[in-house]
């Protein structure tokens, strides 16, 4: 029987040539990528490592106790070392924020206090319940340069004859990283 159509192989059939897939150029590719890819990566680092940290000032904060009146103003006498100052009964502000600001207090007989904040600003009235107890707590926005105080008046007894049972006033900057002496 003979069959048609195919011819017979002649030789040896390992020395056929074969097509070959191009392994040496994918090779080359892929290399080239990877050491791309290393070369970004130590770009990343050394980046990262050398840039120069940003320096935010500290968490502007203060703790005052309230001891009495002065000028129609609440004495404000700072608890510990504090980050902000006091000048005047006043809080002076360096960093522009927003602030929680925070008012407890005791007092003896019944009396109007008011929290200023800024210049041109209405000030906030702060309520007294009815056992002469103030608890009042309020987030404003504050600038470089405004004061904050607390200011005072009692029908009955004048400034220098006012008494409290004490109280406190704390002021805590929210968001840190603004403008900021």
């Amino acid at each position: 029987m003979k069959m048609e159509g195919v011819p017979p192989l002649e030789g040896n059939v390992g020395s056929v040539p074969r097509p070959r897939p191009q392994w040496n150029k994918v090779l080359l590719v892929v290399s080239v990528i990877q050491g791309l890819g290393l070369v970004l990566c130590l770009a990343y680092i050394c980046l990262h490592v050398s840039a120069p940290e940003v320096q935010h000032p500290p968490v502007q904060s203060i703790s005052l106790l309230l001891t009495g009146c002065e000028e129609e103003k609440l004495t404000l006498i700072p608890n510990n070392a504090q980050i902000m100052t006091v000048e005047n009964n006043s809080v002076i502000i360096t960093c522009d924020g927003f602030y929680l600001i925070s008012v407890k207090g005791y007092f003896q007989e019944e009396v109007s206090i008011s929290l200023h904040y800024r210049m041109h600003q209405n000030p906030i009235s702060i309520p007294l319940r009815k056992d002469l107890q103030a608890d009042f707590t309020t987030v404003v926005s504050l600038a470089y340069k405004d004061k904050v105080y607390l200011s005072i008046n009692s029908p009955n007894t004048s400034c220098e004859d006012f008494r409290m049972n004490g109280g406190e006033l704390y002021l805590i900057q929210q968001n840190p990283g603004g403008f900021c002496i």
